[in-house]
């Protein structure tokens, strides 16, 4: 389980929103403009914010909903839909369903990407549940629209760091829960 700092702190990451230069767009056809999160940069924020080993994700079911071939001009279409559930280490989940389409000459290719398709969809949808910053800001379409107006923040100028000092050996340091070690120095074999 989390303690309490970590939540604390997982709290507050979760309820920030997502800035003008996380959130993307696409084409949703009749819909317009329609705002989203590319699933690369949603999976690096949960790692971000629970830790490597705080969350996974697990498919719970894939399946095809449809297939066809188009003889004509011998493109394969695929669809598959997944559910997927995002579990965190204090035991907390969320299931949720994304589905994925893909249109192909090489039927292999669109079986793969539409399979892909709905299993990072699923993901990205049971992450937003968590927070805004997982996502669920670009439901919200005010909050959107305002971001996007917004310009990006400048980056900041990096600091000047003080010259180096002389190499030591580095500090490793070990989890509370692998035992009472705290730290652990790095040893130099050699002759």
């Amino acid at each position: 389980p989390f303690d309490g700092a970590e939540q604390n702190r997982m709290q507050d990451q979760l309820r920030t929103n997502l800035t003008s230069d996380e959130i993307s767009t696409r084409s949703g056809g009749s819909a317009g403009q329609v705002a989203y999160v590319e699933g690369w940069r949603v999976i690096a924020k949960a790692q971000e914010i629970f830790g490597f080993d705080g969350w996974s994700s697990r498919i719970l079911q894939l399946q095809r909903e449809y297939e066809d071939h188009d003889s004509k001009n011998g493109r394969w279409t695929y669809s598959y839909s997944a559910t997927v559930r995002i579990s965190l280490r204090n035991g907390t989940f969320h299931d949720e369903v994304g589905s994925g389409c893909k249109v192909d000459k090489d039927r292999g290719k669109a079986i793969e990407n539409a399979r892909k398709e709905a299993v990072t969809d699923a993901m990205k949808r049971g992450l937003r549940l968590f927070g805004p910053a997982l996502g669920l800001s670009v439901y919200d379409k005010d909050y959107v629209t305002e971001a996007k107006r917004a310009k990006p923040a400048a980056a900041a100028a990096p600091a000047a760091l003080p010259p180096p000092g002389p190499p030591g050996p580095p500090q490793l340091r070990r989890h509370a829960q692998f035992g009472d070690a705290a730290r652990c120095s790095h040893t130099t074999h050699g002759t």
